[in-house]
């Protein structure tokens, strides 16, 4: 079964936004911003697009989040938790200094109702990990994981932001590390990695 990953960095904080695609069916990860761009990266009529999903609920992954619902009528998943975040997206926008406004999307599926979501005859399994924001989660396909803003290659994700918290982000991480060593991490920001013995051990440095 085919799964090909696409990803495009968009915003001012270069978010990536992927468009997976799997046996002729696609969703869209975390699509922050610049719809054109992406729409016009991801647009294919070999593949259907299905629905939405979003990590989390930061103002830097949702930008194009409205636009997508609009013109392919799919729906959007986010996690409950979020919500507060989701409405602060113009707010933290203008704290960041990026000028206009993004139509803030309707949650259509709260990711908690569910363990996984089926495309293309795939299972998407759907991992809470919050500590970055409370409702951040990891969606794992195979051997992929697109983990939003919980870590990167050489760092851990920030909790100085709403919906922070250091602990937990801790304790995700660890269950990460200790349970899906070998897979490939599709992060928010920065390239894609494997999360190998050295990415490990690094991640693990920081911790302590």
């Amino acid at each position: 079964m085919a799964i090909t990953v696409k990803y495009v960095a968009v915003g001012k904080w270069k978010t990536n936004a992927y468009l997976v695609e799997i046996n002729g069916e696609s969703i869209i990860i975390d699509p922050g911003d610049e719809f054109d761009l992406l729409d016009k990266t991801f647009q294919s009529n070999q593949y259907t697009y299905k629905c939405i999903l979003n990590t989390h609920g930061h103002f830097d992954h949702v930008g194009a989040v409205e636009a997508f619902k609009n013109k392919y009528k799919i729906p959007f998943y986010l996690h409950g938790k979020e919500k507060s975040i989701l409405r602060q997206s113009n707010i933290m926008r203008k704290f960041a200094g990026i000028d206009g406004f993004i139509q803030i999307p309707e949650i259509d599926f709260h990711l908690e109702e569910f363990d996984s979501i089926k495309i293309g005859g795939k299972q998407i399994n759907i991992l809470h990990t919050p500590g970055h924001t409370p409702g951040s989660v990891t969606f794992k396909i195979d051997k992929m994981l697109f983990s939003g803003d919980l870590f990167f290659r050489d760092q851990l994700g920030h909790t100085d932001l709403p919906g922070g918290n250091r602990t937990q982000l801790l304790d995700s991480i660890i269950f990460i590390l200790e349970n899906y060593a070998g897979c490939t991490v599709y992060p928010g920001h920065e390239t894609p990695f494997e999360l190998n013995g050295e990415v490990i051990d690094k991640l693990k440095s920081l911790i302590q």
